[in-house]
């Protein structure tokens, strides 16, 4: 286990805490990191896409011209593809898109993750104070406090859900404010700085669980 010091919200530390090894201290593994990821940033595509062929735009029925006499190109409708306002050809339609990954696999992801961010020395522990009220700018010095933030993405990982504190935090175009049990290794990779509430990886299962 690496050990790390633990801050308090006025940025004083308060003592070194143990980072536990099935999270921070896992290996890291590209394979199921790429996996996990890719899987997210698939199910995150919403599909809604879709155009209409000739057969599917409304109108057209009639003939626009009779086939000879006029000197023109033969024409069958008005909603050929080669017409303004005709269908479209091989054009997006929509799909759900849904790719499974394992529930180990998106565990070990996690933890690869949060190892490499470890090793990198981006990871923050602290002791977060109760929120009586959201206050957006007490978040903010607090996280400066920490050496978070100050433009870096930062993802704030915390035991529960705290309803001030998350109002708080939710008009800061760097920050992300996230369980640690509901996050994930996307969620870790897409931030430059992780700052964990003291203990609140206790809420969630060992990587290497199934």
């Amino acid at each position: 286990m690496a050990k790390v010091t633990c801050y308090g919200f006025d940025g004083e530390g308060k003592g070194s805490v143990d980072l536990p090894g099935q999270w921070f201290g896992a290996e890291v593994n590209k394979n199921v990191l790429y996996q996990a990821a890719r899987a997210e940033r698939t199910n995150r595509r919403a599909g809604t896409a879709n155009t209409l062929t000739r057969a599917q735009v409304r109108g057209g029925g009639a003939k626009p011209w009779r086939q000879k006499g006029t000197g023109r190109a033969r024409a069958g409708s008005i909603r050929s593809p080669l017409w303004p306002g005709g269908g479209r050809v091989h054009g997006p339609k929509s799909k759900h898109w849904n790719e499974r990954v394992p529930q180990q696999v998106r565990r070990a992801a996690f933890a690869s993750a949060l190892t490499d961010r470890a090793q990198g020395g981006a990871v923050r522990v602290v002791e977060l104070d109760a929120f009586e009220a959201p206050k957006t700018k007490r978040l903010v010095e607090a996280l400066g406090r920490w050496e978070a933030g100050d433009g870096a993405r930062t993802l704030l990982l915390t035991s529960r859900y705290d309803d001030a504190l998350y109002r708080s935090g939710r008009n800061v175009a760097w920050l992300t404010i996230k369980k640690f049990a509901d996050a994930s290794a996307l969620d870790v990779l897409d931030h430059d700085t992780i700052v964990v509430e003291k203990g609140a990886w206790e809420t969630r299962g060992a990587a290497g669980e199934a």
